[in-house]
């Protein structure tokens, strides 16, 4: 039995086995197809739907499981409220087996309308009686919640309303079957919020991160848990990455620390000569394929530059990540069957499309730059244009988030470089800088060599490309490294 499997405790194994036997959690494997849209709209490799679970033996189960989740806590109640809908039938299976680990509390769920007749015995007062069903709550009485999930956290809120109209009671405990351990579009986690804003501690008798722990102790689950751990480093909360021990890429998409990378911006005709003329200098680290080779293929690109180096393609997309989030994976697919290496995205349509195509980058195995601060006059806001100065930071915070290290920034705004690498490793992440706007838009690659820092490539297009001696040029620009 391998180390993560040993992390489990006993009934966690026994639930996710139990899951899986109900097809109630359903994994994928396959990078290619298969994945299942969640609520949120983000496409994940895993899915729990505990609604699945229909018969006798299952909410069994269920019961046993939430009863072991509770008494781990070791917190004294009670009573279990179960949050309507799906919570119903969840606190009276979860009571009769916390019976039978010789923990005997009532259990109560309300009504969606008050009963027009008839008593709920024991209730503490008239009001009360018509609107709950099992034993009625008094003043004082320590609840524990339960429900399925944790989405937005609406429901939850809402049962606290309820409750509060009651009585006076101490809700310390919410118990759920399953934490996906993700944030939300805004990058906060619901879970979180709702433990701030009540109190209230939140339980799960498994999460994301367990999840991915125990498959990944089990040979024919092993690619699943894969998948699972590349979602999580994009998706996950804080405390996902820590459970899993995820720390920043080490993608080394350049061998070198410091390099020239030509921008290829040239026609199909020329782009074999350029490369021809260079790729044997040793300080070229790479070569970045624009937009337009689309037009003629991606593969003749990729054949093309083969002929003479092994180096890395590079590919921008004049700018990657500016489309909604579904066209991410597709996207990715093509690439990475094309024979690209590495993509460069600048996200500009906002963090759920940012997450989503650096999601599908990795899980087609493809290497990530991200870009948020353009060369160009009136791109941020203080310069005149659209986009806010602290919308193009967030860009590179998202990207180290989720442990990319490697970034493009401005060469012809070395103050502006400054800001991004204070701002990546206040992330915990140290980056790997890759800049153009040097020559035809005024920058010195020297002096944002001196900014950036020890790992620095500098992109040339113009200055190589348009020269008459595409080699001289290259070294030209490969000695200011």
């Amino acid at each position: 039995m391998q180390k993560n499997m040993l992390d489990l405790a006993e009934y966690k194994r026994r639930f996710i086995d139990f899951l899986i036997q109900a097809d109630s959690l359903k994994v994928n494997p396959s990078n290619s197809e298969g994945d299942w849209t969640l609520k949120s709209g983000r496409t994940s490799p895993h899915f729990v739907n505990i609604g699945d679970v229909s018969d006798g033996d299952g909410i069994s189960q269920l019961g046993k499981a939430y009863a072991e989740a509770i008494k781990a806590t070791e917190i004294d109640f009670d009573l279990v409220y179960g949050i309507p809908e799906k919570g119903v039938g969840l606190a009276i299976a979860a009571a009769t087996s916390l019976a039978e680990l010789g923990i005997n509390k009532g259990w109560f769920f309300t009504r969606k309308e008050a009963k027009a007749h008839g008593e709920a015995t024991g209730a503490q007062s008239n009001d009360i009686k018509p609107k709950i069903v099992g034993r009625a709550p008094k003043d004082g009485n320590i609840i524990i919640q339960l429900d399925d999930v944790f989405t937005a956290g609406d429901a939850k809120y809402e049962a606290r309303k309820v409750l509060d109209s009651l009585g006076q009671f101490n809700l310390p405990l919410l118990a759920i079957a399953v934490d996906r351990q993700e944030v939300g579009i805004d990058g906060e986690n619901a879970i979180e919020k709702y433990v701030a804003d009540t109190g209230t501690k939140v339980t799960a008798i498994i999460t994301a991160a367990e999840i991915y722990k125990y498959l990944s102790s089990l040979k024919d689950h092993e690619k699943a848990a894969e998948r699972i751990a590349r979602y999580l480093r994009v998706y996950g909360t804080k405390k996902a990455k820590e459970d899993l021990g995820l720390k920043p890429l080490e993608q080394r998409i350049i061998e070198t620390d410091r390099s020239v990378i030509p921008a290829c911006d040239v026609p199909f005709e020329e782009f074999g000569g350029l490369i021809k003329s260079t790729s044997h200098l040793p300080k070229i680290g790479g070569y970045k394929i624009p937009a337009t080779s689309g037009r003629k293929g991606w593969e003749r690109w990729v054949e093309t530059a083969r002929k003479h180096t092994n180096k890395p393609l590079i590919y921008d997309h004049q700018k990657a990540g500016t489309d909604i989030p579904d066209t991410a994976k597709e996207f990715m697919k093509e690439l990475r069957e094309s024979g690209i290496d590495t993509v460069i995205l600048f996200p500009q349509a906002g963090p759920e499309t940012e997450r989503a195509w650096i999601y599908h980058a990795l899980d087609q195995e493809l290497k990530v730059i991200v870009g948020g601060r353009m060369t160009h006059k009136g791109y941020a806001q203080s310069e005149g244009g659209f986009i806010t100065d602290e919308g193009a930071m967030e860009m590179y915070k998202i990207a180290a988030r989720a442990g990319i290290s490697d970034f493009v920034v401005p060469g012809n705004k070395p103050e502006v470089v400054k800001q991004i690498k204070e701002i990546i490793e206040a992330e915990g992440v140290s980056p790997i800088f890759y800049a153009p706007g040097f020559v035809a838009q005024g920058g010195k690659i020297s002096d944002t060599a001196r900014v950036a820092g020890s790992r620095f490539h500098g992109i040339v297009g113009r200055g190589i490309y348009r020269s008459s001696d595409k080699e001289l040029a290259a070294i030209e620009h490969c000695s200011q490294l």
